[in-house]
Order: C-alpha cells, then sequence, then structure tokens
C-alpha cells in the first residue's frame, strides 16, 4: 500500500487533464454555434469531465493537506506549502463554483450559447491559468525542494 503522502501526487493529474479537457471541449463546443448546457454530446463531455474533475481536485485537496502535514513536520518551509495549498485551495472553489454554475444552467433549461456561452468558456480559461500556476508550484515543491519524495541511490 501506498505512503498516504503520495496520494494526492497521485491524484492530483485527474483534474489537471480532465478541467484542461472540460474547457477544450467546451471551446469547441461554442466554436460549432453549440449550447454548453445542452443535451448533445460535447456539452455533455465537457459537464463529465468538470463534475469528474471537481470530485477528484477536492480528493486531491484532502490527501493534499494530509501531505502538507506530513512536509511540515519534516520541517520543510511552511510559507512555500502554505502557498500551493492557498493556490489549489482557490483552483478546488473556482472550479466547484464554474461546475456549479454550468449544471445549474443544464437543469435549469437555461441555454449557455453565445456571448454566456463564451463567457463561461473565459472563465473556464481563466481557472485553468490558476490550475497551471497551482500545478507549477506544486512541481517546485517536488523538483526543487523534494518535498514527500523518498530518497532514490542510482
Amino acid at each position: 500500500m501506498p505512503d498516504i503522502t503520495h496520494i494526492h501526487p497521485m491524484l492530483v493529474h485527474f483534474p489537471i487533464s480532465l478541467f484542461l479537457i472540460a474547457v477544450l471541449v467546451q471551446i469547441a463546443t461554442l466554436v460549432q454555434q453549440g449550447d454548453l448546457a445542452a443535451d448533445d454530446c460535447l456539452p455533455q463531455v465537457a459537464l463529465g469531465a468538470l463534475v469528474i474533475g471537481t470530485v477528484a481536485a477536492i480528493a486531491a485537496g484532502v490527501f493534499g493537506d494530509i501531505a502538507l502535514e506530513h512536509a511540515a513536520e519534516l520541517g520543510f518551509p511552511e510559507h512555500e506549502l502554505e502557498e500551493h495549498e492557498e493556490l489549489g485551495f482557490a483552483t478546488v472553489w473556482f472550479f466547484v463554483v464554474l461546475t456549479s454554475f454550468t449544471l445549474f444552467a443544464r437543469f435549469r433549461g437555461i441555454a449557455l450559447d453565445g456571448g454566456k456561452g463564451w463567457g463561461v468558456a473565459a472563465a473556464g480559461v481563466a481557472g485553468v491559468v490558476l490550475l497551471v500556476m497551482a500545478a507549477a508550484h506544486g512541481g517546485e515543491l517536488v523538483y526543487e525542494l523534494g518535498v514527500n519524495v523518498e530518497a532514490v541511490t542510482p
């Protein structure tokens, strides 16, 4: 069984890829003059990726808190750890709100096409920028500081 502190980096790649897919599929839908809240293939794929990505992001955040506590106990700089935590927290909540809004529109029959759809997609792009910032910071923690990485002897 893997060390519980290693579960965060195992999970975090799912929301990263799913949010990227969701936003790209939203843009593809809108380029084809589609509605992000429609009961069509592309909007459903985008919404499914948002929902699954959000659930995975929440799980990654829970295990990220566990990994952060362990890293702090080992003496890693808390400021760096907390900065990543704040970026991750902001990213999770951003996508919780975006996903909730999209689900609300879909189930209430509110069209997300034209300007409204592009607004949602633009918000998704902003969320992806936030996501990339959080991911880059996490990468720095691992690859520059060696946070929660076991030493390997070549």
